[in-house]
């Protein structure tokens, strides 16, 4: 699955699948990248926005005071073709660009990327590995940066009801991978998620394989606790940065000794979220499922896990998107295609 889709949020993290997408469709397209901050910032080094000849454009570099005068500045430098440095705020060129926080940014616009490059990251963080962009800076080799991605932030949501339905559609809103595993049909429509994102839960069936790594959540939001004895177990013996399950503290004290009973340890048990949320006596379905997607961000803040970065005179890790932008560049028109 591609990690951008044209029914995403236009003010995005991640634009280059819609940097990909356009230029598969023979459209060229500017990145721009947040290179340096004085002051204060609402986004910090590395973020991004991309911007097509045909002036669509997706992410944002700014609260929102920017975005619109960095697209015409997109558009004139795919016009010349050459790639520039622009400051916005204190000491720019724009006087009528003032930045209400009386900071200063150093964008840097660049036209040069190929489309194999955007195919190329685009595949790599859809398979869940990382990636990363060498930027073509005017001064290159005399200064060098690249921006580094990592795996979109994935959440399994375990469970059945309003709750489990809630917390999916809230999650992907906002951002997350989201997989659903249930035993019903109507929280699987209510979810509104691909088909290709939910796991219908059977008793005769095996605990779903699905790539549990340190970037996924995990959340278990059932009513007949039956159903999470092993699936919780399994949970809990992953790298996943959190695992939370729904329920009262009496629910919570029954489960914990379930699990015992099954063998798992007191350093496994300490990492179970329960009852998961960070409002207690939450009582509708959406008010719970804002609770825990609260409390899995705070676990991810608190794990320090980046989405991306911006690294400086650094030299390009074994992953950098240069030597594999052929191949994948040809398995992305292929994907395009339908094949």
């Amino acid at each position: 699955m591609q990690a951008f889709s044209s029914e995403r949020c236009k003010f995005d993290d991640y634009v280059i699948g819609f940097a990909a997408e356009k230029a598969a469709q023979g459209r060229r397209v500017a990145i721009i990248t947040l290179l340096s901050i004085d002051g204060s910032s609402p986004r910090p080094l590395g973020a991004q926005m991309a911007v097509a000849e045909t002036g669509e454009w997706a992410g944002y570099v700014s609260g929102g005071c920017l975005e619109r005068a960095i697209v015409s500045e997109a558009l004139d430098t795919l016009h010349v073709g050459q790639n520039r440095i622009v400051r916005y705020g204190k000491g720019s060129r724009y006087f009528d660009l003032q930045l209400p926080c009386g900071s200063a940014v150093d964008l840097f616009f660049d036209v040069t990327q190929e489309a194999s490059s955007f195919a190329a990251i685009d595949i790599r963080l859809s398979a869940r590995v990382p990636a990363r962009m060498e930027l073509g800076l005017p001064d290159a080799p005399a200064q060098s940066a690249a921006v580094e991605y990592y795996p979109p932030r994935r959440l399994v949501v375990a469970g059945a009801g309003a709750a489990a339905a809630s917390l999916g559609r809230l999650a992907s809103f906002s951002g997350f991978d989201v997989h659903l595993l249930t035993n019903d049909l109507a929280t699987a429509e209510h979810s509104c998620l691909p088909p290709d994102r939910i796991t219908t839960l059977t008793r005769s069936r095996s605990a779903p394989t699905i790539a549990i790594d340190e970037r996924t959540a995990i959340a278990f939001l059932f009513h007949d606790h039956d159903w999470e004895e092993r699936l919780i177990a399994d949970a809990l013996a992953t790298d996943a940065f959190y695992v939370g399950a729904m329920g009262s503290r009496r629910t919570a004290e029954k489960r914990a000794s379930m699990l015992r009973n099954t063998g798992v340890g007191e350093r496994q048990l300490s990492r179970l979220k329960a009852p998961a949320g960070l409002v207690s006596g939450a009582k509708s379905a959406s008010d719970i499922a804002l609770s825990i997607l609260s409390e899995v961000m705070a676990a991810e803040q608190a794990a320090q896990i980046p989405r991306f970065r911006l690294v400086r005179d650094e030299r390009p890790t074994e992953w950098s998107v240069s030597s594999l932008a052929i191949d994948a560049w040809q398995s992305f028109e292929g994907r395009a295609c339908g094949i």
